[in-house]
């Protein structure tokens, strides 16, 4: 048996809505260069249906989806980091023995650990340790950590679900030191920022991300021998209602924060362990835009209320809303792949998480604020047309009151009739009248309304 943490993230923010952003060289060399993790970006090749489609050699492949057939990611392969020897998993395996030495949280927290949970942890880094621990970062800003453990002997595999709660608690710093999480975030943070295009696009799809920064992991029990499946039932007795789903490549017992593999084929399992990642992770862009648009509409709420001087215009209303419609098509499941061994997983990993009606109020909320915005817009332009408006009619009335006091020449009013000099002289006052109630109509209408 082997432990599975893997779980998605925010950085809370984007750089983009594919791999476009990461296709840079000399950011990949300067991040290996001056970190202890690997970085890595393989561009996909594009895929065509006839030869004679493509002008020259190409290699006719896709590996978006990791070299897997019938699966197509729109948002891309990612950027692949490779956490391997690095101090930052030093720092984690430390921080898990902090964390079992914890009284509030072995003792407390979990009031009934085994006995001698501080030796499980020790003893599992002795001999078992990581045998991977990976990270994805994608264009929209959302990355996926996969960290898996060597095979568990004997002693050490009941004790599964403990060894996994202090390395999950670990990566959150709440009963640890926090180092691991403050460099994990520092590196996220770096290597976005290194790729990012400074285009704007960062700071329109910046949004609020829990303080502890990962949201959840889902614990997956990889089962590699046949009494494996039922000893992975009793250690999750009690830890999550899971939902017996036969696949193509296996069987996987499937829970929101928990899951069973029992892989037909050890060397095949590698497609359902990339259908839950993708699941997350598509989970995890809904979420993450739902809050952006909900920070959004907050903070038009605000301006509203305040007064404030609006920081949307036509083009980042524009923008928003193309982000929006691009998510939500890119996150269907339907557009991953049309395998219906495939879609069974998908489909209870949408019940359970409610990913369709995510991307639903997703896209509501992206329209109620563009039309609020767009509202707001149209009063401003209204206005803006309403005082030019005024402005014309003022040099209108003024360059008839200049030809009215011409035409009335001081030689002219001394021939004319009292009445006929009257008349000119209170059209000329009424014209001036005009002028200044046209310019401050609106500050005599507010004060009006004010002292009503």
């Amino acid at each position: 048996m082997r432990i599975i943490i893997s779980g998605y993230f925010d950085a809370g923010f984007s750089i983009g809505i594919d791999d476009y952003p990461f296709e840079k060289e000399a950011a990949l060399s300067s991040l290996n260069t001056g970190n202890d993790f690997r970085v890595s970006f393989s561009k996909p090749d594009e895929m065509f249906a006839f030869v004679d489609e493509v002008s020259g050699e190409a290699a006719f492949h896709v590996d978006d989806a990791e070299g897997h057939i019938g699966l197509s990611v729109p948002v891309g392969t990612g950027l692949k980091i490779d956490l391997s020897g690095s101090s930052m998993l030093k720092n984690l395996h430390n921080e898990a023995l902090e964390a079992a030495s914890n009284k509030s949280f072995m003792g407390s927290y979990y009031s009934d650990p085994p006995d001698n949970i501080v030796g499980i942890i020790k003893g599992f880094q002795q001999k078992i340790g990581f045998s991977k621990a990976l990270v994805n970062l994608y264009g929209l800003g959302i990355g996926y950590v996969f960290i898996e453990t060597a095979e568990l002997d004997e002693e050490l595999a009941p004790y599964a679900l403990w060894i996994y709660r202090c390395y999950e608690y670990a990566t959150y710093g709440a009963y640890s030191s926090g180092t691991f999480r403050k460099a994990y975030r520092k590196m996220v943070s770096d290597t976005y920022s290194i790729f990012s295009n400074k285009d704007g696009y960062e700071t329109l799809t910046r949004r609020k991300i829990p303080c502890d920064f990962f949201p959840g992991y889902q614990l997956i029990l990889m089962c590699t021998n046949q009494q494996d499946a039922s000893l992975a039932s009793g250690i999750l007795k009690n830890y999550d209602e899971l939902t017996p789903l036969r696949m193509d490549d296996g069987k996987i017992s499937l829970g929101w924060a928990a899951a069973i593999v029992e892989p037909s084929n050890v060397d095949y399992v590698s497609r359902i362990l990339f259908l839950l990642k993708m699941a997350q992770v598509y989970y995890g862009i809904c979420d993450g835009f739902e809050r952006l648009f909900s920070h959004h509409i907050s903070n038009s709420v605000r301006e509203n209320l305040s007064g404030e001087k609006s920081v949307y215009d036509a083009v980042s209303l524009n923008r928003l809303r193309t982000i929006a419609h691009t998510v939500a098509e890119f996150t269907r499941f339907s557009a991953l792949t049309q395998n219906i061994s495939d879609q069974k997983l998908l489909t209870a990993f949408d019940q359970m998480g409610g990913l369709s009606q995510k991307i639903e109020h997703m896209a509501s909320a992206c329209e109620i604020f563009t039309n609020i915005q767009n509202e707001v817009l149209e009063q401003k332009q209204a206005r803006r047309d309403k005082r030019l408006n005024v402005y014309a009619m003022a040099l209108t009335a003024l360059t008839i009151v200049s030809v009215l006091a011409d035409m009335l020449s001081i030689t002219s009013a001394l021939e004319m009739k009292g009445w006929l000099i009257l008349l000119k002289l209170g059209a000329i006052l009424g014209l001036i009248i005009l002028v200044i109630y046209l310019t401050f109509e609106g500050r005599f209408l507010r004060w009006k309304k004010k002292k009503r």
